[in-house]
């Protein structure tokens, strides 16, 4: 699963530093009618842009949230109090973001933002006064996200998901002999937002697949056990082709393609979940690597490449591109050293200190969290928050 997260970290970076191509740009954010080289048709609108489309990579982001933060109440244990957990959680989440966010301002002071010709219009769009207000308001997180650094939108979900954990709780740990009705009745919510274009119920459903998968993964590891190779082969493709739904022609896509998107991603979750070849692709040392940091390459990616592009477009837009993305992993590894990992010692020390007080004021006799039939208890993953495509 981390190798997966940086994969879909790396697809993220691939996606904002082909964007600020000015043809490819203009295709993705504006007009998908627009004039494009050879090259860049093929890029565009063929099965080549699955390894550059940032969307259904925050799909994959929001259905391992769900999948890793269940992981914990599928284990038997004393009764838990949710106030270490809100501690953890929301520490982990807004200590590093609030970090990017001044780490964004301060690369656009030192470097402003303008519109140029030699880059997209999708460029164009970043530029931005990061002011007091702009500022507050992006870092409160549940309000979205300007443009000063636009992938602290997905954190408007993974907070929103946080807080109404307990509910994913109850509905994954709940009428376990009908998982399957639960996975078909939040697809069927996701199908709906799509549909109705309504945000919350497009993105709060992806969480609750992934809620759902990780209290059912033995059960679903037994069922597709004695599957033959070749069966992954066509599922592998299905989630290929509909991950990337939304980019199969140059028409408009269809109402409801973030559905399709979803399905795909899910199935892309578990292909790496239950299958051997996609568990060594997520365990090389490349993809653990990019996992460690995916978070922190998500938060401060968007305005290192910005920077650079606007220090260095006028000498060469390829260049720039390239710096831009050598400096994205290496402020991200500085970022991962120096502030995510340091936020989340603060968090840890937050939650047991609160655990240890709920453990003081609990009765002796307080019951124990029973442990699902036929689960093993799993050491819970690292925490993440999504990575963002737009």
């Amino acid at each position: 699963m981390d190798g997966l997260r940086g994969i879909a970290a790396l697809v993220v970076v691939a996606c904002h530093l082909l964007s600020v191509l000015p043809g490819i740009g203009k295709v993705v954010s504006e007009d998908r009618a627009a004039p494009l080289s050879a090259a860049a048709d093929w890029a565009v609108f063929s099965p080549l842009h699955l390894l550059w489309n940032g969307t259904p990579a925050v799909h994959v982001f929001f259905v391992l949230s769900g999948f890793v933060l269940i992981l914990p109440f599928t284990k038997a244990g004393p009764r838990r109090s949710w106030a270490p957990y809100y501690a953890k959680r929301l520490l982990r989440l807004y200590l590093p973001a609030w970090a990017s966010l001044a780490v964004a301002a301060a690369l656009i002071i030192m470097i402003p933002r303008t519109e140029s010709p030699l880059q997209s219009i999708w460029a164009d769009m970043f530029v931005v006064d990061p002011t007091l207000g702009r500022v507050a308001k992006d870092s409160l997180l549940l309000l979205g996200a300007s443009t000063v650094n636009t992938p602290l939108w997905t954190l408007r979900w993974e907070i929103a998901f946080s807080l109404l954990l307990p509910l994913y709780v109850f509905v994954a740990l709940r009428w376990r002999r009908f998982w399957h009705l639960k996975l078909g009745a939040v697809l069927a919510l996701a199908v709906t937002g799509a549909v109705l274009n309504a945000d919350w119920l497009i993105y709060l459903p992806i969480f609750a697949i992934g809620a759902i998968l990780g209290v059912e993964r033995d059960r679903i590891r037994d069922l597709t056990r004695r599957w033959p190779r070749l069966v992954w082969l066509p599922v592998t493709a299905a989630g290929l082709l509909l991950a990337n739904a939304e980019w199969i022609s140059r028409g408009e896509p269809v109402p409801g393609v973030e559905a399709l998107i979803t399905v795909g991603s899910t199935l892309l979750v578990l292909v790496f979940l239950l299958t051997s070849p996609a568990k060594k692709l997520g365990d090389t040392a490349a993809a653990q690597w990019l996992g460690k940091i995916s978070f922190s390459l998500y938060l401060v990616h968007l305005p290192v490449i910005l920077a650079c592009v606007t220090l260095l477009r006028s000498v060469s837009l390829p260049l720039a591109l390239a710096v831009a993305a050598v400096a994205s992993f290496g402020a991200a590894e500085l970022f991962y050293r120096f502030v995510e990992q340091p936020a989340h010692r603060v968090s840890i020390a937050a939650g047991r200190a609160l655990e240890r007080r709920a453990r003081r004021d609990a009765p002796a006799d307080s019951p124990a969290i029973p442990r699902p039939a036929g689960t093993v208890p799993t050491p819970a993953g690292r925490e993440y928050a999504g990575a963002s495509s737009r």
